[in-house]
């Protein structure tokens, strides 16, 4: 009897007689094609497994993209000064981004403009212990405690934010921003020491920008520093700034008495602005001023004379505002003070002086010209608050005192 085999690719039997399995014949199987059908298997797991991938980053692009879409419109709504709105807005941001630094801080400057400022300083406070030397959110911290007038905690939040990270902003035309903002938060609270002492700052680190010295200058100049005024304007000038730069410095150099300099300044800014009448005014003025100077080297010895004179007359209507003006002579209030008494003393030089107050006796004696003057000189010292506040004539007078006074050192 004989045996059958069994089918080496199928298992199944070999009928007697038979060399192949009819089976396998009619039904051929390759040995690869498992491998083939299992790498199908990996191929499709591999599509799912992208397909879920893209289906997952698709979800959170969408998730980011309303998220970005709702900062933008709270970026809008505050713009628009919505402020109630915009808090809506960054907080329905935050629901698809709950830990964005960038949608906190906008949230906490919508709620300040909502007048919501504990909720505000809280978030600020949140980003700031995360990152200490964030200068923006120092600013806002900053703005808050001026919103609360707080003067301390303003001062250190801005003075912080100037020297923190700006990341791609220019940190030194950051800095200037922010001291201005303060500078302008100090002198609403009449903070005018601390506002001059921010500009002092300010001004030590300006980049050589004529528009930026001439700012500076009008700043100075609103705080009555014209000396400082005056540096920061000739800068400007020195670095090619034109009509404006001229004008405040023709404008300080007025203020600080000095005339001459003016007159340089002011006449320079006429040429751009002709039609100016302030300038044109303030020129006048300087020139009437410098044409009362007995010490230019420049004028004659009977001109000299003849400023002397003025000068004289000048001194004479000035005392008169301490006293009585009686004639050609001056008759002192009665010295109920140390000042009265001055001009009592005044009014007896000038009557002793009087008569050779002219231009045969200075021609006579060219030395009474320092007498005259040293008599002028001490009237127009005479202190405001006993006299009234000086003409521009006198206030010349005085500044040639010093001028006088300082050359004969």
């Amino acid at each position: 009897m004989e045996l059958t085999s069994a089918c080496p690719q199928c298992g199944k039997p070999i009928p007697v007689g038979e060399s192949e399995c009819p089976h396998c014949r009619h039904h051929p199987f390759d040995l690869h094609e498992a491998e083939t059908v299992l790498g199908f298997c990996v191929v499709g797991l591999a599509v799912l497994f992208g397909i879920t991938g893209f289906a997952v980053s698709f979800y959170h692009a969408k998730y980011e993209s309303l998220g970005q879409q709702w900062h933008q419109q709270g970026e809008a709504d505050l713009n628009a000064g919505k402020a109630l709105k915009a808090v809506v807005d960054f907080r329905t941001a935050l629901v698809y981004a709950r830990d964005s630094d960038a949608d906190q801080l906008e949230l906490a400057r919508a709620l300040m403009a909502a007048n919501h400022i504990n909720e505000a300083k809280a978030y600020l406070t949140s980003l700031l212990d995360r990152d200490p030397e964030n200068a923006v959110v120092n600013l806002e911290l900053g703005r808050l405690a001026t919103h609360e007038h707080n003067t301390e905690d303003a001062l250190r939040y801005y003075h912080n934010a100037m020297y923190d990270d700006w990341g791609s902003r220019d940190p030194a035309e950051a800095r200037r921003s922010v001291r201005l903002e303060l500078y302008q938060y100090l002198i609403k609270q009449n903070e005018n020491s601390l506002a001059e002492a921010e500009l002092v700052a300010m001004a030590a680190l300006l980049p050589p920008d004529p528009a930026l010295y001439t700012q500076v200058g009008q700043l100075f100049l609103g705080l009555d520093d014209y000396s400082r005024a005056a540096n920061e304007f000739e800068g400007a000038v020195r670095l090619g700034g034109r009509e404006a730069a001229l004008a405040g410095a023709g404008e300080a150099e007025y203020a600080l008495g000095d005339y001459r300099q003016a007159r340089h300044y002011l006449e320079r800014a006429l040429r751009g602005k002709p039609n100016d009448t302030r300038l044109s005014k303030m020129l006048d003025e300087a020139n009437r001023v410098l044409n009362a100077d007995p010490y230019d080297p420049a004028i004659s010895s009977a001109e000299r004379y003849r400023r002397v004179i003025r000068a004289f007359q000048q001194a004479l209507t000035r005392l008169g505002e301490c006293g009585e003006l009686v004639g050609n002579a001056v008759q002192p209030a009665p010295a109920a003070t140390p000042a009265r008494a001055g001009s009592a003393m005044l009014a007896d030089e000038a009557r002793a002086l009087q008569p050779n107050v002219n231009l045969a006796a200075l021609r006579r004696d060219p030395d009474l010209m320092t007498q005259i003057m040293d008599f002028v000189f001490h009237v127009e010292q005479a202190p405001a608050n006993e006299c009234g506040p000086p003409d521009p004539l006198d206030r010349a007078l005085a500044t040639i005192a010093q001028e006088h006074e300082g050359a004969g050192k």
